[in-house]
Order: structure tokens, then C-alpha cells, then sequence
């Protein structure tokens, strides 16, 4: 039931991923990083929400949401533009994007996050 459905979605995954580490050189994450891993940066968590359906429509939209952490970049509006530029049209639309910088524990210092926010759509049989 939904094969081609599924298959897309896992394609879209693929694409993600080959894209965000070919163009970044920073590892992918799905949905979160192990606390050893987490201050090897620069990486990216991508996590997937659930799926929303509009009004007489046979496609579902999930948002994607797409963080990106690093330290001392200059650049971070530059990197949410690459961002949105390389996945825009890939089966993937913009919809919102935010950037903040959080305290280390126990530092003097900062960590940049980019949250880019994302949707893709499958068709689905009903």
C-alpha cells in the first residue's frame, strides 16, 4: 500500500542528505545528534513532522525542519541563503527560516543555529 509514495519519500531523503553533505562537507543527522557527537561542528539535524493534509488536495505536506550548527561563522545569512537556494525546487519548498546563537555549558563561547524550515509534498491514494 502506498510503494510509490514510500519510494519518493525515500528518494527525498536521499537527496537531502547527498545534498546538505556534498555542499557543506558537514554530517547529516536524522532528528538528533548523540551527546558525543554534539560538539563536532559544523553538522546538520534534519527532522521530518508529521504529515498535513489540505483541502480537497490528494497530497500530504510535512514540514522538514533543517538546523544547522556551527562556531565563528561570519557568514550565517550567507549560509541560510545556500540553504534554501540548494534545496528550493528539489521537491522541497521554503517556507521560514531562523537563526540564533546559544551559550555553551560550562564556556565562554556561543554555538550558531540555523533553522530552516522546509516542506515537501506525495501524492497519496485515499
Amino acid at each position: 500500500m502506498n510503494e510509490q509514495a514510500k519510494e519518493r519519500l525515500r528518494k527525498m531523503n536521499t537527496l537531502l542528505v547527498e545534498k546538505l553533505e556534498g555542499t557543506f562537507k558537514a554530517k547529516v543527522y536524522q532528528n538528533r545528534v548523540s551527546k558525543h557527537e554534539e560538539g563536532n561542528y559544523p553538522y546538520f539535524i534534519v527532522e521530518a513532522a508529521g504529515f498535513e493534509r489540505k483541502e480537497n488536495s490528494s497530497l500530504l505536506y510535512q514540514p522538514i525542519l533543517i538546523r544547522y550548527y556551527s562556531e565563528s561563522r561570519n557568514d550565517l545569512d550567507e549560509m541560510l541563503l545556500d540553504i534554501i537556494s540548494l534545496l528550493e525546487g528539489s521537491k522541497y519548498s521554503f517556507v521560514h527560516s531562523t537563526k540564533k546563537s546559544i551559550p555553551k555549558d560550562g564556556v565562554d563561547g556561543y554555538v550558531d543555529e540555523l533553522l530552516v524550515t522546509m516542506t515537501r509534498s506525495v501524492k497519496h491514494c485515499f
